[in-house]
């Protein structure tokens, strides 16, 4: 594995390679930074600072399109919130496949490897079913809990307050058959 290049700026004070980073998102030209940092006792190359600016531009479109992909993520989310975050990335992959699918001119199908194209779906497929499998186990560990829960609060209160367990009982059943009648 390649170490890490690390630039002249890199080796800046913290201080002075954040004005650096807010002159390159400034659109200060590369004369008018090694300009800057002269001013402040460091002496740096325009083509030092053209490497850096390539690499912390790529780093910034790379922070951009993470965001937008969070924000799609979220829009999903907020549109649909019985989503959890892994379904909401399963629907818009899904709908970004479904699009190129149907943009596809026919002539573009030759160029793809079908093989290929049925690993990414079954991969895709899989995982839908992975997601549905693991919230029914959820949702059956839960309604357990839930049942052994109810069932010790009945055992207990039948034990402990008789009287406020057939009232209890009594006011679940009306409920019950209100609820057959209705």
């Amino acid at each position: 594995m390649a170490n890490r290049k690390h630039s002249k700026i890199d080796n800046l004070p913290e201080d002075l390679k954040a004005v650096v980073e807010q002159m390159l998102q400034s659109d200060a030209t590369y004369a008018e930074i090694v300009q800057f940092l002269a001013e402040n006792e460091q002496k740096v190359s325009v083509a030092s600072v053209c490497r850096y600016a390539r690499a912390f531009n790529a780093n910034m479109e790379a922070l951009k399109l993470t965001h937008q992909n969070f924000k799609m993520i979220k829009d999903e989310i907020d549109r649909n919130p019985d989503l959890d975050m892994a379904e909401a990335i399963i629907r818009i992959t899904s709908g970004n496949v479904f699009n190129r699918l149907a943009n596809t001119q026919e002539e573009d199908w030759d160029e793809v490897e079908l093989s290929k194209l049925i690993k990414e779906t079954n991969a895709l497929i899989r995982a839908t079913a992975y997601k549905k499998r693991v919230d029914i186990q959820n949702q059956e560990v839960k309604d357990s809990a839930i049942e052994e829960f109810k069932s010790l609060l009945f055992s207990t209160m039948a034990k402990e307050k008789p009287a406020l367990y057939k009232e209890l009982v009594s006011y679940l059943n009306k409920k019950k058959e209100e609820g057959l009648e209705g």
